[in-house]
């Protein structure tokens, strides 16, 4: 399961950069704030539905993603919250269900700006007749993946399977869904986020996964620092506690002992005897 859950990280990746291209490149960043934005989505009504569907293709597939490692985090881990996986059923139906809502919506404003006078009073006054059940729709959609981001990313981490910096960011990226205190960062961030949670899933992160993903059980990801101390530990030799008699002491016994092969002790232990006589 982990190669399809990295390839669906991977395909929410790019799903998502072609959204931002073509809501960026063809419609406009904020394509409903001004009268141009309204011109353009009467314009290419076609490029934004397009932008929405990989949109929507994306959250798909990052559920797909956090789906998998929701689920190996509660085998670690029981107390995972139940609510979760609900939360990960609903997120993306609402959004694609608020989504369309709001494009059909979009597009009906659209048609009626370019029917009449195109002046930013008639922008405002457009906007303020928009449907708010699509907007609390969407919000709500919103919301769920919000909350399921954080319960995931918190849990895994505190399973082993995130290291502190990836359980934060996920917890990050889902505050932003619903708190855009970054304008315009959110989906780069998150683009990250979820690119390398499918370089996590192939085990090709730099420097190892975790000793969670491996052993199955709930195990600490070690920082860098208990990376550090585990390879000076290893490059320090130690004497083997199962054997009675140290190293050194098996030395000092062979130069005692070893003499001309017939039980003869070497002269210079009879030299160190005579001395001590003396």
């Amino acid at each position: 399961m982990a190669r399809p859950a990295a390839i669906a990280a991977f395909g929410a990746g790019a799903f998502s950069i072609a959204s931002l291209v073509i809501n960026i490149a063809i419609i406009g960043e904020s394509a409903d704030d001004d009268p141009g934005g309204l011109a353009r989505i009467a314009e290419n009504a076609g490029a934004l539905y397009a932008s929405f569907g990989a949109q929507v293709i994306s959250l798909f597939l990052l559920v797909g993603a956090l789906f998998y490692l929701l689920r190996a985090t509660m085998h670690r881990r029981p107390e995972v919250p139940r609510m979760v996986t609900p939360l990960l059923v609903i997120a993306p139906l609402l959004f694609a269900v608020g989504g369309v809502l709001t494009q059909i919506d979009l597009g009906d404003l659209g048609d009626r700006f370019v029917s009449g006078r195109q002046n930013e009073a008639r922008t405002e006054s457009l906007l303020e007749d928009r449907s708010v059940a699509s907007v609390i729709i969407a919000l709500a959609g919103a919301t769920c993946l919000a909350l399921s981001l954080v319960f995931v990313s918190l849990n895994a981490m505190r399973a082993g399977l995130l290291s502190r910096f990836m359980g934060i960011i996920g917890i990050f990226v889902g505050g932003l869904l619903v708190l855009p205190l970054v304008p315009g960062g959110q989906s780069f961030i998150q683009l990250f986020w979820v690119v390398a949670l499918g370089v996590l899933f192939l085990g090709r992160w730099p420097g190892g996964r975790g000793p969670a993903w491996e052993s199955g059980e709930a195990i600490t990801w070690p920082s860098a620092a208990d990376r550090r101390e585990a390879a000076v530990a290893g490059s320090v030799p130690v004497d083997d506690p199962r054997d009675p008699v140290p190293a050194d002491a098996d030395a000092d016994a062979e130069i005692e002992e070893e003499g001309d092969g017939t039980g003869t002790q070497h002269p210079v232990s009879k030299k160190r005897k005579r001395k001590r006589r003396r």
